[in-house]
């Protein structure tokens, strides 16, 4: 009995909870709207390489997280970098914190809203990626 048996209906107790998935908050999703869409790729791709990577390693993945980047146009935007904010770390780090579908849902909303031929691919990954956790 080493959890708390309410769950979410728990008003109080002392027991662990399970935690609650990472997101971003307003202000995240504000500062990742702000910025310019090479700015924002620049700093999702390399989260989302590392996490879908973390969970399938396999070649076909890693092809398919090649061309998403290619297609994002991944070569040109290491230079967009630069020195960050203090808002623009938090926001990274929230990012690193957070699941695959959030940070996969981040570049869409962000960094691709004006790409809808870039967003297909976006999507088409996400497929993929689902039909690969599912066949496991």
């Amino acid at each position: 009995s080493g959890q708390c048996a309410n769950g979410s209906a728990c008003e109080f107790c002392h027991h662990p909870h399970a935690k609650r998935p990472a997101h971003l908050d307003k202000k995240h999703r504000e500062v990742l709207q702000a910025m310019p869409n090479a700015r924002a790729k620049a700093l999702i791709l390399p989260i989302l390489r590392t996490k879908v990577l973390a969970l399938d390693d396999s070649d076909e993945t890693t092809r398919a997280l090649d061309d998403l980047a290619r297609a994002c146009g991944e070569e040109g935007l290491a230079q967009t970098v630069g020195k960050m904010s203090r808002l623009e770390r938090a926001t990274v780090e929230a990012l690193r914190v957070a699941s695959l579908r959030v940070v996969l849902v981040s570049l869409q909303r962000t960094a691709l809203v004006d790409e809808p031929a870039v967003q297909a691919d976006a999507d088409a990954f996400m497929q993929r990626l689902r039909r690969s956790a599912g066949a496991n």
